[in-house]
C-alpha cells in the first residue's frame, strides 16, 4: 500500500486531518458511554449487559464493542481505546480513498475533502463506530467493484457481514450489492455463477450466527435501540428525515452543490466505473436516513457513514466540471469553483469547532460531570438511578448500581412501548415518543437525572424531554423527590 504514497502530498493531508481531529479532543458523545458500560460489564465477567442480570441489547455496534473490549482487556483506558481505533481506521480510510482515485486529475481532492470535513474529524474522536463503518463500507464497495469488473470473487461479502455486525443498517449495502449483481446478470442474460453463491454463503455465515446468538441471549432479533428509536412510517418521520438530509448537506457545500457534482459524474462522456454503483449506495442510504427520520446527534453522524463514497463521487464530479470549464476558461479560473468548495468546507469546520457539542472528557466545569462527581460521593452500590442521559452517568457509576434509561435505549420495557407524539407534527421534545412515568416511579430510584430547563408561566417544570417533563410534574414525584444542589438531579426524600 505504501508504494502508492510516492506522491508525498498525501502526508500533509493526513497531518491536517490529525490536527483537525485534535481540535475536537473534547468531543465525546454521551451514547458512546453506553457502549463502554457494556464493555465494562463484559470485562468484569458480568456478560454483555447494561445492568447485571438484565439482558437488554442497548447497543447496536457489536463489532465496535468487541474491538474496544479487545484493547480494554489489555488495560487500555476505554475512552482512549475508542480514540486509537477511530484515528487509525480514519487514516486508513483516507489512504484507501486516495488509492481509489489516484488515476484521476488532482487525486488529493477526495482525501482533502475528508481531512477538512468536520463530520469525518469529529467522529474519529466521538467514541462511536463511525470510523469502522466507513472503512468497511469503502473496502466492501471497492472489492465488489473489482469483482464485477476485473476478477470475480466473494471477498466483498466478508465486509458486508462485518458491516452488519458494526451496525444493523450495514446489511443494506449487502442488499444493494445483491440487487446490482442481479441487474448485471439480467442485462447480460446470465445465470448466477459459483462466486455468487459463495457471496451469499459467506454473508449468511457471518450474520446468521450473530443473529441466533442475539435472540438466544437477549430474546429479540434486533437490538433494543432499534425498537426504542423506531417511530414508524409516518409523515413526521419523513419530514424529519428530509430536513436532516437537507441540513446535513450544508457541511459539503449544500444540496445543490452535491447534486450538481453527482449529476456531472453520472453524465460524464467517459463515466468512471465507480460512479453508478457508488451513487446507488449513496442514494439508497439517503432514502434509509429519510425513512428513519434522521438522527439527533451532532456532526451529521449518518452522513459521515457514507462520506468516503461521497468524497470519491464528488471527486469524479469535480473533475468533470473542471474538464467542461477548461474548454471555455483559463485553467486557473476553471479550477476556482473546486478551490472555493474546499474553502467552504474548511470554513464549516472552523464554525463547528466552536460549537463543541457532546460531552467533554476532561474535568472542566460542566453539569454532566457535576452530576457524576456528586453521585460518586452519594451513591450506594445497591442504588437505582433513573437517567435521561444514559451514557456518562452509567459509565462512571459502580457496575452494581442499576441504571434505568428513561428514553429506552437500554431499557427493554420502555423500548417496546407504543410511540406517542403529543407535540404533534413539528413538536419538539418528544424524542422517539417512548416513556413511561408509572414504570420509572415503580422502580423506586434513589436518584433521578433530568434535563431541567426551568418553569413555565403556569408554574410547571420544563425539561428537554416530554417524558421527564411529565415525570417531574407528577404529584407522586413531587411528593417523594427533592432537587439536590445540582440543577436537574433529584433525590428520593
Amino acid at each position: 500500500m505504501l508504494k502508492h504514497l510516492r506522491n508525498w502530498g498525501l502526508l500533509p493531508i493526513l497531518g491536517l486531518f490529525l490536527l483537525h481531529a485534535w481540535l475536537y479532543a473534547d468531543f465525546f458523545i454521551d451514547d458512546a458511554f453506553i457502549s463502554l458500560r457494556y464493555v465494562q460489564q463484559w470485562l468484569a465477567g458480568n456478560g454483555l449487559v447494561y445492568n447485571i442480570g438484565e439482558y437488554v441489547e442497548g447497543y447496536s455496534n457489536f463489532l465496535w464493542v468487541v474491538l474496544v473490549a479487545l484493547l480494554g482487556f489489555f488495560e487500555v483506558d476505554l475512552i482512549l481505546a475508542t480514540r486509537i481505533w477511530g484515528i487509525s481506521l480514519s487514516i486508513l480510510t483516507m489512504i484507501l480513498v486516495y488509492i481509489a482515485v489516484r488515476g484521476l486529475p488532482f487525486p488529493l481532492f477526495a482525501p482533502l475533502l475528508l481531512a477538512l470535513s468536520p463530520s469525518f474529524a469529529m467522529w474519529a474522536m466521538g467514541g462511536l463506530e463511525n470510523p469502522l463503518f466507513m472503512l468497511l463500507l469503502l473496502v466492501g464497495s471497492l472489492l465488489f467493484y473489482r469483482e464485477e469488473t476485473q476478477k470475480p470473487g466473494w471477498s466483498s461479502s466478508i465486509c458486508w457481514g462485518l458491516l452488519a455486525l458494526t451496525r444493523p443498517d450495514g446489511l443494506l449495502f449487502g442488499a444493494i450489492a445483491f440487487c446490482y449483481r442481479v441487474g448485471t446478470l439480467y442485462r447480460n442474460g446470465q445465470w448466477p455463477q459459483r462466486h455468487d453463491y459463495l457471496r451469499g454463503l459467506v454473508l449468511a455465515g457471518i450474520v446468521l450466527p450473530h443473529l441466533l446468538w442475539r435472540f438466544s441471549y437477549y430474546g429479540y432479533w434486533l437490538p433494543n435501540t432499534i425498537y426504542a428509536k423506531s417511530m414508524g412510517l409516518n409523515l413526521r418521520t419523513l419530514l424529519e428525515g428530509g430536513l436532516y438530509l437537507y441540513t446535513s448537506s450544508e457541511i459539503l457545500g449544500g444540496l445543490f452543490v452535491i447534486v450538481l457534482l453527482l449529476l456531472l459524474a453520472l453524465t460524464a462522456k467517459q463515466r468512471h466505473g465507480y460512479t453508478l454503483y457508488f451513487t446507488l449506495n449513496v442514494g439508497a442510504y439517503a432514502a434509509f436516513i429519510m425513512l428513519a427520520g434522521g438522527d439527533w446527534m451532532p456532526a451529521q453522524r449518518f452522513l459521515a457513514s457514507i462520506l468516503p463514497l461521497l468524497a470519491i463521487l464528488l471527486q469524479l464530479g469535480a473533475v468533470e466540471l473542471v474538464t467542461l470549464l477548461r474548454t471555455r476558461l483559463p485553467q486557473p479560473i476553471a479550477w476556482s469553483p473546486i478551490l472555493l468548495h474546499l474553502l467552504y468546507i474548511a470554513a464549516m469546520a472552523l464554525t463547528m469547532r466552536f460549537i463543541e457539542p457532546g460531552i467533554p472528557i476532561n474535568h472542566r466545569l460542566s453539569l454532566p460531570y457535576a452530576w457524576v462527581l456528586y453521585l460518586e460521593d452519594a451513591v450506594e452500590i445497591t442504588d437505582t438511578i433513573a437517567v435521561f442521559d444514559a451514557g456518562l452517568v452509567s459509565y462512571a457509576m459502580p457496575l452494581t448500581v442499576r441504571i434505568v434509561d428513561m428514553v429506552g435505549l437500554a431499557d427493554g420495557h420502555i423500548a417496546h412501548r407504543p410511540p406517542q407524539f403529543p407535540g404533534g407534527l413539528w413538536g419538539r421534545g418528544d424524542a422517539w415518543g417512548r416513556w413511561d412515568v408509572d414504570y420509572v416511579l415503580a422502580q423506586n430510584p434513589r436518584f433521578i437525572q433530568t434535563s431541567l430547563q426551568g418553569m413555565d408561566a403556569q408554574g410547571m417544570w420544563r425539561t428537554g424531554f416530554t417524558g421527564t417533563t411529565q415525570l417531574v410534574n407528577d404529584p407522586r414525584f413531587q411528593a417523594h423527590y427533592t432537587m439536590t444542589e445540582l440543577n436537574g438531579l433529584f433525590e428520593r426524600k
